[in-house]
């Protein structure tokens, strides 16, 4: 049995990491656990892995849930988490997963295989985080990702346009009227000149 030691990065985020030990025999389920555990994600949400290239292509997905069609005979079943060991999957020494959360969201994570040793730690509890940099992002917080403003921002921004909103809907003032050229023969509001009657 060996341990895998994988590198996992956010793909909009390089510089926060972690490094997550499993057992080979351990399975997809609980890596996704740990994955999540990881970076204080909750569990709510859908997931699958994707077995992937030297370039992040996504090959062979491993799903969260079976979501094959049962009425369809051509349809070939995507093998799930709990049903699928790494062992199963894995093999290439540098071995590179693409995993993704919620697919509304869709938090993309990198996983590439580091290091494999032969022989597991005796009491250790697999799968474990071994190493964490960088604080995770928050995962429902969409004011930061999306520049998004909360109620009470909105409540603000719309009282201050309306504090500078004082003058009548629709009048236009001296200044303006001269800037524009609204008035008859050059003159402007501070020789008297009234607006051109054809406005």
């Amino acid at each position: 049995m060996a341990l895998y030691k994988f590198k996992l990065t956010f793909e909009e985020y390089e510089d926060i990491s972690r490094v997550i030990e499993i057992k080979s025999s351990q399975t997809f389920f609980e890596f996704h656990k740990a994955i999540l555990d990881s970076v204080g994600f909750d569990q709510k949400q859908m997931a699958s892995f994707y077995m992937s290239n030297d370039t992040w292509k996504k090959e062979q997905e491993i799903t969260l849930e079976d979501m094959s069609d049962d009425r369809d005979e051509n349809s070939i079943p995507i093998p799930t988490m709990k049903d699928s060991r790494l062992s199963m999957f894995v093999n290439d020494p540098h071995q590179k997963i693409v995993y993704v959360y919620d697919f509304i969201e869709m938090w993309t994570m990198h996983l590439e295989l580091v290091a494999i040793e032969m022989k597991e730690k005796t009491g250790i509890k697999y799968p474990l985080c071994s190493k964490s940099v960088g604080l995770a992002p928050k995962q429902y917080d969409k004011v930061q990702r999306f520049g998004l403003v909360d109620e009470n921002e909105f409540d603000e921004i719309t009282k201050n346009y309306l504090d500078k909103s004082d003058e009548i809907p629709g009048e236009i003032s001296d200044d303006e009227a001269d800037e524009f050229g609204l008035y008859d023969d050059g003159e402007s509001s501070e020789e008297g000149g009234g607006l051109d009657e054809r406005f």
